[in-house]
């Protein structure tokens, strides 16, 4: 009788338990979101313009080659100062002396090479700098490469754009629903994007005889997920 006693009173608990729990989940407040995404883009143009620029020279000996290709990349560097590069902007970066041999591992001579990468401010000036370091002997470039020198200036731009336009989707779809917009739960910032974006000078802007450059725009892109409560 005892054990009877015990089971009915083991089971009116759990209906009161299931009762009490049914009641709490029923009048719970549910917390509605709304989950949007959004993207923008700033297009800017390009303040700055990176180069490679180097010398490589054979001679007999590695001390010959050496002198050779340093008295030329003097020169180069000369030239790069003389177009209004600042010595800050100008940096070394390789130097080496390998020996040349023939088809039969003999060797028959020595060559040196040096570059220096150099950071051009004034972009517009690209063609001609590359002209004039061409006449001064370099034998070994690359770029330019373009890029935006205060990125992270731009990107905020473009991130703040992204969350305007995030807001105003999340707006839209609340109106439409019937609900109104509350405040972000959670905000997830997506990854920076830099893009060069290439497109032709004006005829006039290429002086005759210099080395034609494409200047472009940069394109930063930003990327956003916002969790808006809405009631």
């Amino acid at each position: 009788m005892m054990k009877r006693s015990t089971l009915v009173l083991a089971v009116i608990a759990l209906l009161v338990l299931g009762l009490t729990t049914a009641c709490g989940s029923r009048f719970r407040p549910v917390k509605r979101m709304i989950s949007v995404s959004a993207d923008a883009t700033i297009k800017a143009k390009p303040d700055l313009a990176n180069f490679s620029f180097g010398v490589s020279k054979d001679g007999s000996t590695a001390s010959l080659a050496l002198a050779a290709n340093s008295s030329a990349m003097r020169r180069v560097i000369a030239a790069i100062k003389q177009e209004g590069v600042a010595a800050r902007d100008i940096q070394t970066q390789q130097v080496s002396v390998n020996p040349i041999t023939n088809s039969s591992g003999t060797i028959t001579g020595y060559n040196a090479s040096n570059s220096v990468s150099v950071d051009l401010h004034e972009v517009l000036k690209a063609g001609r700098l590359i002209t004039q370091v061409t006449a001064a002997g370099a034998n070994l470039e690359s770029g330019p490469t373009f890029s935006v020198e205060n990125t992270d200036l731009t990107y905020e731009k473009a991130l703040n754009e992204a969350l305007d336009k995030a807001q105003a989707k999340a707006a839209s779809m609340a109106k439409h629903v019937g609900l109104s917009l509350g405040k972000p739960a959670t905000i997830k910032e997506g990854t920076q994007n830099v893009v060069p974006i290439y497109a032709a000078l004006a005829p006039k802007a290429q002086a005759q005889g210099v080395a034609p450059v494409q200047r472009g725009r940069i394109q930063v892109s930003a990327s956003v997920i916002v969790v808006y409560s809405v009631g």
